[in-house]
């Protein structure tokens, strides 16, 4: 796996004590009563302003910690407040258990056409499950969402989703026609909750870092 530069990182564990120095950043985050800006966080850790800042940059690449931007007050630039993102562990521990399950048996029925359909149908079928059908005229499920909460490190641009991190690596190495194929099929079933007719399309260990996940949006 780390002679392979391309393709996300493994999914993140929720413990703090597994993040170092970020570890501590996260705990004083999330035992925090309201969203705090970098200078609180700082103090409470007792480090650097600045430290903290390329902490908080980890901890938002890994889905853990999440930004908004203050309501103006004053002149001067708003602040950026930090609140913790969804705790990805658990579900993240039942994703693997569930699908590692399901695509170890596929792996070995090999890679064609058939097995990769079946795949993608599988993950679908989860995607749907994940995700109950919204109630007439609300807001569709939330795509990335979802996929920060099941551990793909989601960093959207426009149509684009970087997957950063990837719950099931070491078999998607192993075999990505298969386990990214029930992956895109995830996807699928996440959209088809929504009701959309948009057509996923799944580059898997596109670049440094990600696979890349095309959702074109409703025209």
């Amino acid at each position: 796996m780390k002679n392979n530069p391309l393709g996300p990182r493994p999914a993140p564990e929720a413990d703090p004590d597994d993040l170092g120095a970020a570890g501590l950043v996260l705990a004083a985050i999330r035992g925090a009563a309201h969203p705090l800006r970098v200078g609180e966080i700082a103090r409470t850790v007792g480090s650097h302003d600045n430290t903290v800042r390329g902490h908080l940059a980890t901890l938002i690449d890994l889905g853990l910690v999440e930004s908004e931007t203050a309501p103006v007050q004053g002149r001067g630039r708003p602040a950026v407040l930090y609140s913790a993102g969804p705790r990805p562990g658990v579900r993240i521990d039942e994703y693997r258990s569930l699908a590692g399950t399901f695509a170890a048996d596929l792996v070995t029925q090999g890679s064609g056409p058939q097995v990769r359909e079946r795949a993608r149908r599988i993950g679908r079928t989860w995607g749907e499950s994940l995700t109950p059908p919204p109630a007439k005229g609300a807001a569709p499920p939330d795509l990335d969402g979802v996929l920060a909460e099941l551990g793909f490190g989601p960093q959207r641009d426009a149509d684009v989703v970087r997957l950063t991190t990837c719950p099931l690596l070491d078999l998607a190495v192993a075999n990505p026609d298969v386990i990214c194929q029930v992956h895109l099929g995830l996807v699928d079933g996440i959209i088809d909750r929504g009701e959309g007719d948009a057509e996923a399309e799944l580059t898997p260990f596109a670049e440094p870092g990600a696979c890349l996940l095309r959702v074109p949006r409703p025209a």
